[in-house]
């Protein structure tokens, strides 16, 4: 009996769920909000696409493991653990990517993201892929009222 219970543990903490999806970073807040009918930003955009992979392991539900940003690139959002390893990995990628390609920003980004959940702990790859471009400057107009 001892053995089927740790044969079932060891199939249950052995097996992992494994999603794979894209997105084109619409759900990713790396910019703050400003007013869109005052101030308009101008950008200079290269025309040669720049891209990052970061990983981050979780253990135990409490400990984020990894990263090669030096920085981050906005804050993570809070929420579940799961949630959390994923914005860590998808912010330390586009901050990386930014740093490697000397940017301020990047322009039509595209996610690849690697999540896996084992029992015990999960680990998330991402890559991004975008455009970089560097702030040149604000232009400033008159809001229109209606």
């Amino acid at each position: 009996m001892k053995k089927l219970i740790m044969g079932i543990g060891l199939v249950a903490l052995a097996a992992g769920c494994q999603s794979v999806y894209k997105n084109d970073g619409g759900d990713a807040n790396l910019r703050p909000e400003i007013v869109r009918d005052v101030a308009y930003e101008k950008y200079d955009i290269k025309s040669t696409p720049v891209e990052s992979i970061d990983n981050r392991i979780g253990l135990f539900g409490i400990l984020i493991l990894g990263g090669i940003a030096n920085h981050y690139a906005d804050n993570a959002p809070a929420g579940y653990f799961d949630e959390k390893v994923v914005a860590l990995a998808k912010n330390g990628a586009y901050a990386a990517a930014c740093e490697a390609a000397k940017c301020d920003t990047l322009v039509g980004t595209r996610y690849t993201i690697d999540y896996h959940n084992y029992w015990l702990w999960e680990e998330a790859t991402v890559k991004v892929v975008g455009y970089p471009a560097k702030l040149t400057g604000v232009e400033f107009r008159k809001a229109k009222i209606d």
